[in-house]
């Protein structure tokens, strides 16, 4: 055998050898298998909303001469929640009997005018739904008022303009109105009327100073 032919016998030989080794090499052992541990399911999470910047509970009542507002703690308007004495009263009753549950309904016969009115009764605040007849003179006179006769109604505030309460001092320097009764705020010939010789008895609002004249 030349020695090229020896060499590559010896290479093919190697090659054969290492062959074998491989061939003969025992296979690892199978490790046993092993059951996954469950994994807890997620707790969803509940993100709690954010309060409206504009809106939140209501905290205070205010009469105005020209609307009923409603006010957070902080004493800014809660959104969406201004009732205007010239609409319906039907939202404002639907407002209050939400806040401070239903109301005690009566009626009464003016003795001045014409019709029969109503009064919405709540601790301490009431919605008046004027006769026909009361202010059938005055243009565009709105059919219903407001009246306060406590300082608060079911743990809200009940407020004149300038945050006057029932049974606070009446505050001097007041307007007079033809009706000789305090105005806390006027908006055109509308008011609010603060009665009481010293202390505050009753809020009512609108009032028409015109009608008293």
């Amino acid at each position: 055998m030349t020695r090229p032919a020896r060499r590559t016998a010896l290479a093919t030989l190697v090659l054969i050898a290492g062959l074998a080794l491989v061939g003969c090499t025992a296979e690892p052992a199978t490790a046993p298998a092993t059951t996954p541990t469950p994994t807890p399911a997620e707790t969803p999470v509940t993100e709690t909303p954010t309060p409206d910047a504009d809106g939140g509970e209501v905290a205070a009542i205010l009469v105005r001469a020209d609307a009923v507002e409603y006010l957070d703690a902080s004493g800014a308007p809660v959104r969406d929640t201004r009732d205007a004495y010239a609409d319906p009263v039907d939202a404002a009753l639907a407002r209050l009997t939400e806040l401070l549950g239903d109301p005690v309904v009566e009626t009464y016969e003016s003795r001045y005018t014409e019709g029969m009115g109503t009064l919405h009764r709540w601790d301490g605040l009431a919605i008046e739904e004027f006769p026909a007849g009361m202010v059938a003179d005055v243009p565009d006179a709105p059919t219903w008022g407001v009246r306060l006769e406590s300082a608060s109604a079911g743990g809200i505030d009940l407020l004149a303009i300038d945050g006057i309460r029932v049974g606070d001092p009446v505050p001097a320097g007041l307007e007079r109105s033809a009706c000789n009764s305090a105005m806390a705020e006027t908006v055109g010939t509308q008011g609010v009327e603060v009665d009481g010789s010293s202390t505050v008895v009753v809020v009512r609002a609108p009032v028409y100073t015109d009608v008293c004249e």
